[in-house]
């Protein structure tokens, strides 16, 4: 029992831990942080496998999927501004509706973040299989084996797991190197996509692509649904969901309060310009001869693919430029390859960090022992997470061995635990006025709730069987907590306050397995419920948990002691003064 952490110990050992990091990041540190969340391995696959759900009606999926995103980061935006901490994400859930809600969002937010760079190596591998033999090979979709997609074999898992380590070993230099690291990749970054736009628009566009019926049209099949199936599944919100990069890393940058929303919020809008361009000169530089051959969009990932459609889903973009038989295309192929490593590596670089963070933040709340949390004095990170983070993100390339099959799981379980971000503000606006808010989200009481309803659409989007995966890896780490729980090293938040307050986390995570596997067809569901009224369905129950959400939040101990001790924002501890573990 001597190891046990009551409240007040967790409250006053994470001020301690946050004061200890290294405050050196600015806003263009975190507008860039975010921006290389958003432009990475999404760029390099997310067009050909849209294209391959619902063809050009492809772009209506990015335009949607990223409008949902901004509705969501423009209420992370007040978040973030109003409580800068790192593994920021991690915590909202805690600060506004107790220890059950938060556990059950902040593990979820881990899990999305630590395989984010297992789906990052993924990316860099399958692409270089596209000219070296032996490192993928055409095979069942593990979650939808009705497609086919490029699964890596053994030596592809085994280079994708060097990469892994390889920038987990970054993150442990620092946060100033990683931040000016990731700085000059995300340059590299947002101008190799915008020279790829340029040229193919100019040099190689089929404008009547959009539309022929030998193609299948603008909306294959003219099933809507698609379109919506699209944004979840083929790393359309995946792709967006970078932004998130601003507040995770929010404990370390200078003036937060300010730099925060900024960062957030203009983030999002570059990345729905670029990704929107991408997907229209994509659907543009397609050969419709040889597209048509394959069996229009639906061939690119039909059950026996042509050697066109496979080399579209392998390397999509270079694979267009070096078959166009233009110079200026072929040369540019070689770019792309280069880029095909400089892209996901610098995706994976961010979100090592940010899996670090994450699980930092968690123990710093009291889920984990605070061994966890402890900060090292040389580089000013915390040192155990990221040695955990590796092992768990190495865990999730054997059994998704594809980009194609665990973005939808990562989508899914990221969007889940954004859907507590509607509702911790409008509690916070309720029980925490008092506190500064440097950007006051206007219309709160209308995007608010949109923001919760848009993050689940997005998860039911996901479909079934990711659904029940996610609902299991999320139960599992209640299990988790529960073991450490009995060694008597954290705090039990199980209460009947907390439970009180977070009982609807869990039977939301449920309700929406069962309108999952009740739901649409096309999202693997039985089709009880056809679409559109599955949409309709899934929209009335989330109001209604939106609105338990509202009643159940309160001012919790985390929230009266950041309001009565007046550290809202924390100074970083001056190391030539203390010491520092």
């Amino acid at each position: 029992m001597a190891d046990f952490e009551s409240e007040k110990d967790v409250i006053a050992n994470s001020k301690s831990q946050d004061r200890k990091l290294k405050k050196a990041l600015n806003t263009w540190d975190l507008y860039f942080l975010s921006l290389g969340g958003i432009i990475g391995s999404g760029w390099l696959f997310a067009a050909a496998a849209s294209a391959a759900t619902t063809g050009p009606a492809a772009i209506l999926s990015w335009l949607i999927g990223g409008v949902l995103v901004l509705f969501i980061a423009l209420v992370y935006a007040e978040l973030g501004g109003m409580i800068p901490r790192t593994g920021a994400i991690s915590r909202y859930g805690h600060y506004s509706h107790g220890g059950v809600a938060g556990l059950f969002f902040g593990w979820t937010y881990f899990l999305s973040a630590v395989s984010v760079p297992a789906v990052e190596a993924e990316a860099v591998i399958t692409y270089a299989s596209s000219y070296v033999k032996g490192l993928s090979y055409s095979a069942p979709n593990p979650l939808d084996p009705s497609s086919t997609v490029a699964l890596l074999t053994g030596l592809g898992i085994v280079l994708a797991g060097i990469l892994i380590v390889a920038f987990f070993a970054l993150n442990y230099a620092g946060v100033r190197i990683m931040g000016k690291t990731n700085t000059g990749m995300t340059w590299w970054k947002l101008i190799i996509p915008s020279i790829t736009i340029v040229m193919l628009a100019f040099l190689v566009f089929h404008t009547p692509n959009f539309t022929t019926p030998a193609l299948g049209g603008f909306l294959p099949g003219n099933n809507t649904a698609t379109i919506f199936e699209a944004v979840s599944t083929d790393g359309i919100v995946f792709s967006f969901l970078g932004f998130r990069q601003a507040l995770d890393y929010g404990g370390e940058a200078k003036t937060p309060q300010k730099s925060i929303p900024r960062a957030t919020v203009f983030s999002v809008l570059t990345g729905i310009v670029v990704y929107v361009l991408l997907q229209v000169v994509f659907i543009g530089a397609i050969n419709p001869t040889k597209l048509a051959a394959a069996g229009g969009w639906f061939g690119l990932v039909s059950s026996s693919p042509s050697a066109y459609a496979s080399g579209v889903v392998a390397a999509p973009f270079a694979f267009l430029a070096k078959t166009s038989g233009i110079f200026a295309l072929v040369v540019l192929t070689y770019v792309l390859y280069a880029d095909a490593y400089v892209s996901p590596a610098g995706t994976l670089n961010v979100y090592a960090g940010t899996s670090t963070r994450t699980l930092f933040g968690l123990s710093e709340i009291g889920y984990f022992p605070k061994q966890l949390s402890y900060v090292s004095k040389k580089t000013r990170v915390p040192v155990l997470p990221i040695i955990i983070s590796v092992i768990i993100g190495l865990i999730f390339l054997a059994p998704f061995p594809s980009w194609y099959a665990l973005v939808g799981l990562i989508t899914g379980a990221t969007a889940f635990t954004y859907i507590v971000g509607g509702s911790a503000l409008m509690v916070f606006r309720k029980e925490a006025d008092e506190l500064k808010r440097p950007f006051t989200l206007p219309y709160a009481k209308i995007l608010a709730p949109i923001a919760f309803v848009g993050a689940t659409l997005i998860v039911y989007w996901s479909g079934w069987p990711t659904i029940p995966y996610l609902a299991i890896a999320i139960f599992l780490g209640i299990v988790i907590y529960l073991i450490i729980l009995a060694s008597h090293k954290v705090e039990n938040v199980f209460t009947k306050v907390n439970i009180k307050a977070g009982w609807w986390v869990p039977a939301f995570i449920l309700v929406l397995t069962l309108l999952s596997y009740l739901g649409e067809g096309d999202y693997g569901g039985t089709n009880t419920i056809p679409y559109p009224y599955d949409f309709v369905v899934v929209i009335i129950v989330a109001i209604i948990f939106y609105l338990i959400s509202i009643k159940s939040g309160y001012k919790t101990d985390e929230i009266r002691d950041i309001i009565d001790s007046g550290t809202q924002y924390i100074p970083e501890e001056d190391v030539s003064a203390a010491g520092g573990k």
